[in-house]
C-alpha cells in the first residue's frame, strides 16, 4: 500500500492548544473558494476548523471513512447557509520523514450546494421537447449519447433544475440553439439535504468519483450485444468545479493504457490545474482540451498554480508560491495566505 506523504503540509494556525492541525498548502485556492476567511462567515469557519480539529477531530461530530480508522471528515458553518466539509487524517505514528509529526492533516475541502428542490444527482439522458429539456435517470452506468456534459450550477436559492442547467451548459459551449440529445452527469461536489437525516454528517451526500469512473469504464467497454449504442467518439464537456470530480474519477479508472481512447474531454473554466487533468486523461488514451474562451476568476487562480503552465505571468506566481514554502518552512498556512494575497493576484 502506498504511504501518503504529508511532509510538505504546513501548520494551519500557530497554536499551543490540543492537537497540531496541518493542511496541504496546495489547497490555498480551494480554501479561498470554499472558506474565504476575509468574509464574516468564512472567518468564523476558519477559526472553527482550528478549534474543533485540535480538540474533537475524532468525536461523534466527525464522519469516518469506511474501513479506514484514521480518515475522517467534519462539516463547518451554517447548515442553511455557508457550509464546508473538511477531509482529514489523524496521525499518531508515521514513517520518519513522511509527516510533520502527530496531528490532524487536512487534505481536501468541499463546499456544499443546497438541494431544497431535491434535484437528482448522477447520470441522466437529456431530451428536448416543446416544453424544453427533460432528463430521464439512466438505468445503467453507460452513456447513451455521444455527448456527455458534467457539472452543476446553483444560486442563493439552491441547485438549478436540470432543464435550466442544460440551457446554461449549452450556452456556455456556444450551442444554445442545439436540440440534440445528450447525457448529463449532474455533479454538485457536495449536497446538503434538508430533513431529519440532516443532523448527522454521514447523511449529507457527496458526489462519488467512483460512480463517474464506472460510467466511463462501462461506456468504453460496451460490446455489440449491449442495448446501449456504441459511438466512435465521445465528447465530454466538463464545467467549472466538476473538473475536480473528473480528475478523481480518472485516477480510479482501470489502468489500461488506451481504455478511454474514444474520449475527448473539453474543460471549461476548470477549478483545477489543467495540466493535471490532461496528464490523467492522456495516460488512459483520452485527449483533454482547455477552452480558452471560457474563464472565471477562480479558474484563472487554479491555472496560476499549474507548475506546467506556459503562461509567463502564471509561472511567476507559482515560483512565488513555491519559494514562500521553501524559504519559510516553519510558516503557517495563514502566513502563506497573507503573503500570496498581498504580493500576487492569486487571492484577489
Amino acid at each position: 500500500m502506498t504511504i501518503q506523504d504529508f511532509s510538505t503540509f504546513l501548520i494551519y494556525k500557530a497554536s499551543d492548544a490540543g492537537r497540531k492541525v496541518y493542511i496541504d498548502p496546495e489547497l490555498i485556492v480551494t480554501f479561498a473558494e470554499y472558506v474565504d476567511p476575509t468574509t464574516e462567515s468564512g472567518g468564523a469557519i476558519a477559526n472553527s476548523i482550528q478549534h474543533k480539529l485540535s480538540s474533537t477531530a475524532d468525536s461523534a461530530d466527525a464522519g469516518q471513512e469506511e474501513g479506514v480508522s484514521n480518515s475522517f471528515f467534519m462539516d463547518f458553518g451554517e447548515f442553511t447557509g455557508h457550509c464546508v466539509r473538511v477531509f482529514y487524517k489523524i496521525i499518531q505514528d508515521y514513517p520518519e520523514g513522511m509527516s510533520k509529526g502527530p496531528g490532524v492533516y487536512i487534505y481536501n475541502l468541499r463546499g456544499f450546494a443546497h438541494n431544497t428542490n431535491n434535484v437528482g444527482t448522477g447520470l441522466f439522458h437529456m431530451k428536448h421537447s416543446m416544453s424544453g429539456w427533460g432528463g430521464t435517470p439512466a438505468s445503467k452506468s453507460e452513456l447513451k449519447n455521444k455527448t456527455l456534459r458534467i457539472g452543476s450550477s446553483q444560486d442563493d436559492k439552491g441547485i438549478f433544475a436540470l432543464d435550466k442547467l442544460s440551457k446554461l451548459m449549452l450556452d456556455g459551449t456556444g450551442q444554445a440553439s442545439f436540440k440534440t440529445d445528450f447525457d448529463l452527469y449532474h455533479s454538485p461536489l457536495a449536497v446538503v439535504e434538508y430533513g431529519k437525516d440532516f443532523k448527522t454528517p454521514v447523511a449529507r451526500k457527496v458526489a462519488q468519483p467512483s460512480e463517474l469512473a464506472k460510467v466511463l469504464e462501462s461506456t468504453a467497454t460496451i460490446d455489440k450485444w449491449s442495448e446501449s449504442p456504441r459511438h466512435e467518439k465521445y465528447t465530454v464537456y466538463v464545467y467549472g468545479q466538476s473538473a475536480k470530480l473528473l480528475a478523481d474519477a480518472l485516477r480510479l479508472v482501470d489502468g489500461q493504457s488506451q481504455l478511454l481512447e474514444k474520449f475527448e474531454f473539453q474543460l471549461l473554466a476548470p477549478h483545477i490545474p489543467f495540466s493535471l487533468v490532461k496528464s490523467l486523461a492522456e495516460s488512459l488514451g483520452a485527449t483533454a482540451v482547455l477552452d480558452g474562451n471560457v474563464q472565471t476568476g477562480f479558474s484563472k487562480r487554479y491555472q496560476m498554480l499549474d507548475e506546467k503552465s506556459l503562461v509567463e505571468s502564471d509561472i511567476a506566481v507559482f515560483k512565488k508560491f513555491e519559494g514562500q514554502i521553501t524559504n519559510m518552512p516553519n510558516s503557517s498556512f495563514f502566513d502563506l495566505w497573507k503573503c500570496m494575497k498581498t504580493t500576487t493576484q492569486l487571492l484577489t
